[in-house]
């Protein structure tokens, strides 16, 4: 059996680089896996703080130049290794290229004097050639520098008879994630090394395609630029060497076989027995190896090379069932193009499930099918897709299990934020009503306005209200009645009268309060009475317009399948000084709003889909504009400069108090839509993910181009807002319902459909700071443009890509 030893090293602490931060936790966990999962009969760890080797004397383990350079001469001057034995080097730390060659940079190394102070990847491998090991395994995450491990440069150089992993291509980075406490490459080589079945990594071949599509989706997954690690080995056959013997398959055997058979008819009798010896190792009756062995044996005995006379079993034979089964050179090259081939099928298979996955995780049963018929017109194997899926899947619901485990801690930890901020909104209610009820009586029309404001921006419901004002009302009027009642007893006067009522400013020097300044109270039966209304501003009637336009439908491609004209009514609001506001009539009806589980890119928050109906109402033709905004808030937020552009950095709080004043304005009633409603409006009758269609593309919406939805070509990425109106509109008239800028919504948000209202109205029954956001933005790739999609942000936050429609209950007037 082949004996198994390792070096494991990684360097946090530099006397001359930036220091790192998981260099050394990833040397001391691969060099766990190897003492405790894979069994190695030898594992040397070499770090800042690691055990002397336990030798006499013992060997110091601290990563200095003279420290490390010293243990692989001694250590390797002569063979300690058999030729079916592995070595495996693993190395974690800064890495720099010198004079057309890799070098590893120890504790002490010099970036100033690298020749004589750091350790060369050719000295390394020379040394550990010495072992003997034919299975000389690099593992190297060495392409660090700064604390990102963002050093540029290694693995540019090839070492005959060595396999090297690199952790990235040597224009690249290799990160650190925090999150994980690892290098990206060395946290997906542990999980790449613990695969089991028939998904395993115990091959050279199948450990570097985990690396190759693993390491990336990492990277993406926590915001790092990408890396892509890469393999080197030296000759090419090692492609197909068995680096776990434990774990691999009788396809692996198969490969190794087909491997000694090429070396033997090539006339190589040392590195075909090599080989034969390792299908021993894996396979330890196998009587072909056998076979081949004694066979080679004696060829090499013969003073001449003999021609071959015996030609080796099939490697394509079951282990010895089929003895007398044999191949010509011919035969076996065949094979090889056959195999060859299968890679390739297998290959193409891979890449699929890659774009699959990346699309949407877990699968959609089209998706499924898909593959399923890839499968069948490859011929591939359960077996192979097996092979390939599982380490595929295997870290995709890793990363899924993940974000759900992120998403429900960040939902507790909002429902906590929510709950201490409304608190805090309580108390801040009952301390400024109660300053002003001392100060004020009877409230003044523009009080009773500004505590209406303070409920909607506080978002306390009726009861929270009537809880805090009751016992502060209540308790002003046990005084003010008690005050009275005793100015009200007989004084002794000689005609019998009482005393005139106490006054107001009486009341307040019985009360204690000084009776200065401004200071009045008020009674129970008045403060509850509903306040004086202010002398409405009558509407003006307006006029009902109709308009024609033209809807464009896509295909998957993106191309234009269908044209249509249709016809709205609108009405347009004076907002004086030559601007208007037009608002589109929407007609009443019903929907299913959410997604259907088919749909790409949906999240769990768009089910269930339930059926609403919804009353008709008016809705703003376009969001917002900045002229709009500026006439009556009387500014401008907005980063991206524009009359008829979209105003943005707005919060919700800001958008209400739009609407607020609108309507005094007006006198019609403006609000935020509902999220059914805005749902309702953007489909305008469709089911499709875009009201467009099956896509969207740059020509019909304003988001990050550089990215695509389904099938149609890349667009342009624009980096800011356009005009309202740049787009064509959907089928009810209205504009940039996709893209552009977020809109928000008058709902709290909730993590799903359920208990929802199924009548267009508000979700507002949940008390909360983080309202509905709709629509994507010009800085969101197409899936958040859906018209399903739904997400949120706090209502007193504003972004450069967040703005807001309004729309007018009931329809349009005429």
């Amino acid at each position: 059996m082949s004996k198994n030893w390792a070096i494991s090293i990684g360097i946090n602490q530099y006397d001359n680089l930036q220091a790192l931060n998981f260099a050394k936790r990833d040397a001391e966990a691969m060099a766990a896996w190897f003492r405790e999962e894979a069994k190695f009969d030898q594992v040397f760890l070499f770090t800042e703080d690691s055990p002397a080797i336990n030798t006499s004397p013992p060997i110091p383990t601290q990563p200095t130049f003279g420290g490390l350079r010293g243990f692989l001469r001694r250590q390797f001057e002569q063979p300690l290794l058999e030729p079916e034995d592995n070595l495996w080097f693993f190395f974690a730390g800064h890495g720099m290229r010198h004079a057309d060659k890799d070098y590893l940079m120890l504790a002490d190394s010099d970036p100033g004097d690298i020749e004589h102070t750091a350790i060369s990847v050719e000295y390394i491998t020379e040394r550990l050639r010495r072992s003997r090991a034919d299975n000389v395994v690099l593992l190297l995450d060495a392409c660090r520098e700064e604390s990102s491990r963002s050093g540029l440069g290694i693995g540019e150089e090839k070492h005959q008879g060595v396999i090297t992993f690199y952790s990235c291509a040597a224009n690249q980075k290799s990160w650190e994630i925090a999150e994980l406490r690892h290098g990206s490459f060395t946290h997906t080589l542990l999980t790449g090394l613990r695969l089991h079945g028939e998904a395993n990594c115990a091959t050279v071949e199948r450990l570097d395609r985990y690396l190759n599509s693993a390491v990336p989706q990492l990277n993406t997954r926590y915001q790092k630029e990408i890396q892509n690690p890469y393999l080197k080995a030296e000759p090419p056959y090692k492609m197909y060497y068995i680096l776990l013997e434990q774990s691999a398959t009788m396809r692996d055997v198969e490969s190794l076989k087909l491997q000694a058979s090429l070396s033997e008819n090539s006339g190589n009798f040392e590195l075909a027995e090599q080989i034969w010896i390792r299908v021993l190792g894996v396979s330890r009756a196998d009587l072909d190896a056998i076979s081949a062995i004694k066979r080679i044996a004696i060829k090499k005995n013969n003073s001449t090379l003999l021609p071959i006379s015996q030609p080796v079993r099939n490697p394509e034979s079951p282990g010895s069932s089929r003895g007398d089964a044999t191949m010509s050179p011919t035969e076996i090259l065949e094979l090889a193009e056959k195999i060859k081939e299968n890679n390739r099928k297998q290959e193409e298979y891979r890449q699929a499930i890659l774009k699959e996955v990346e699309q949407q995780f877990p699968l959609n049963q089209k998706s499924i099918d898909n593959l399923s018929n890839l499968q069948k017109s490859l011929q591939l194997s359960e077996e192979e897709v097996s092979g390939i899926k599982q380490p595929i899947f295997i870290q995709k619901e890793a990363e899924y299990r993940k974000r759900e485990e992120e998403e429900r801690i960040r939902r507790e930890q909002q429902a906590e934020r929510i709950r201490q901020q409304h608190q805090q909104n309580l108390e801040q209610y009952q301390r400024e009503f109660s300053a002003k009820i001392e100060k004020e009586y009877p409230f003044h029309q523009a009080s009773r306005n500004k505590f209406k404001k303070l409920q909607i921006s506080l978002q306390l419901s009726e009861q929270e209200i009537l809880q805090i004002e009751q016992p502060i009302i209540a308790k002003k009027e046990a005084e003010y009645q008690k005050l009275q009642g005793e100015n009200r007893k007989p004084s002794g006067n000689p005609s019998g009268s009482n005393s005139p009522p106490i006054k107001r400013r009486q009341f307040l020097i019985y009360a204690g309060l000084g009776g200065t300044g401004l200071v009045t109270t008020v009674v129970f039966s008045q403060i509850l009475k509903p306040p004086v209304q202010p002398k409405q501003v009558q509407p003006k009637l307006l006029e009902l317009l109709t308009v024609t336009f033209t809807t464009k439908t896509v295909n998957k491609t993106g191309k234009i399948v269908n044209q249509e004209n249709h016809q709205a009514k609108y009405f347009k609001e004076d907002l004086s000084n030559g601007i208007t506001l037009e608002m589109v009539q929407i007609p009443g009806g019903s929907f299913m709003m959410g997604s259907p589980a088919s749909e790409k890119g949906r999240t769990q928050d768009e089910s269930p889909q339930h059926q609403v109906n919804v009353p008709a109402f008016s809705m703003g033709k376009y969001v917002v504009t900045q002229e709009q905004y500026q006439q009556i808030i009387g500014k401008n937020p907005s980063s991206f400069k524009g009359a008829k552009r979209p105003v943005e950095q707005v919060s919700w709080k800001n958008a209400v108090d739009f609407c607020l004043k609108l309507s005094q304005q007006t006198g019609r009633e403006y609000r935020l839509p509902s999220e059914a409603e805005w749902e309702y409006a953007c489909r305008g009758g469709t089911t499709t993910p875009f009201h467009f269609g099956e896509t969207i593309t740059t020509e019909l919406a304003n988001y990050d181009g550089t990215y695509t939805y389904a099938s149609e070509p890349k667009g342009k990425y624009l980096q800011k807002t356009t005009d309202v109106g740049s787009f064509p509109p959907n089928a009810f008239g209205l504009y940039d319902m996709h893209g552009n800028v977020w809109e928000w919504c008058q709902d709290d948000w909730h993590n799903n459909y359920i208990d929802a209202p199924k009548d267009g109205s508000g979700w507002t029954s949940r008390s909360g700071n983080t309202k509905l956001l709709r629509g994507g933005s010009w800085y969101n790739n197409p899936d958040y443009c859906r018209s399903a999609y739904r997400s949120s942000y706090y209502l007193d936050y504003y972004l450069s890509n967040i703005g807001f429609r309004v729309v007018c209950s009931g329809a349009a007037r005429t």
